[in-house]
């Protein structure tokens, strides 16, 4: 018997791009990050729903997100774990948090998006 699992709230994207610091910019004294590799995976909601797909749940995911690259990537990552996904209108763009790592150090996270007025 597979139990059903409805996951409810806010999902963002969270993307971890690493690579290698081996010089300063000339202009200003801050590490040049040479990017190797990038991995994107949901985070909020869509995080806990992620958890809850591997256990062997079957989930349903009711979220907000954009119309644009990120919601697209969202949409992406939780239908190639098999989540179903019922996605609420966003204004203004899909939410990002993007870590710039070095040898597992996070160096910078720049988040993006959010929804239009906060």
């Amino acid at each position: 018997m597979t139990h059903r699992l409805v996951v409810v709230g806010d999902t963002l994207l969270d993307r971890d791009v690493d690579g290698m610091v081996t010089r300063l910019c000339p202009d200003v004294p801050v590490p040049v990050l040479e990017e190797a590799t990038t991995l994107d995976r949901p985070g909020g909601a869509g995080l806990a729903a992620l958890f809850a797909a591997r256990q062997g749940f079957d989930v349903a995911l009711v979220t907000a997100f954009a119309d644009d690259d990120g919601g697209a990537r969202l949409r992406e990552l939780l239908a190639d774990a098999g989540i179903e996904v019922h996605v609420l209108p966003l204004p203004g763009a899909t939410a990002e948090k993007i870590r710039l790592r070095a040898r597992g150090q996070v160096l910078l996270r720049l988040d993006r998006g959010g929804a239009a007025g906060r």
